[in-house]
């Protein structure tokens, strides 16, 4: 068998990660809260039966505001993607901090001291 996701999750990754990024550059009202936040997407992945998403951001602010964003804005974003997507089922959508991009800046950073 093989690894590779269907045509059909690779739709709805791409339409889930564009909307979650169009949240983020049209409703600015978190900033306000977190005024130095900065947030890439680096990638999503949805569970074969569409029903649960992950969403892997890489933020420039403490762990603590993180996951005050994380509860204050998950359900907004959440509800975005329901109105945008048309499928069966909405992908129940979590965020998660993007560990390889900062594994990648440690080993960088090592490879600058030699």
């Amino acid at each position: 068998m093989h690894n590779k996701p269907s045509f059909r999750t690779q739709k709805i990754e791409l339409a889930i990660k564009r909307t979650t990024a169009e949240y983020l550059v049209k409703h600015k009202e978190f900033l306000e809260e977190f005024p130095s936040l900065r947030i890439e997407i680096t990638e999503v992945k949805v569970s074969k039966d569409l029903r649960f998403g992950k969403v892997f951001l890489i933020h420039n602010i403490a762990e603590d505001d993180f996951q005050k964003f994380k509860r204050k804005y998950t359900r907004k974003i959440q509800q975005l993607i329901a109105q945008t997507l048309t499928s069966k089922y909405i992908p129940k959508i979590t965020l998660f901090v993007d560990e390889t991009f900062k594994k990648s800046l440690e080993v960088q950073k090592l490879l600058d001291k030699l």
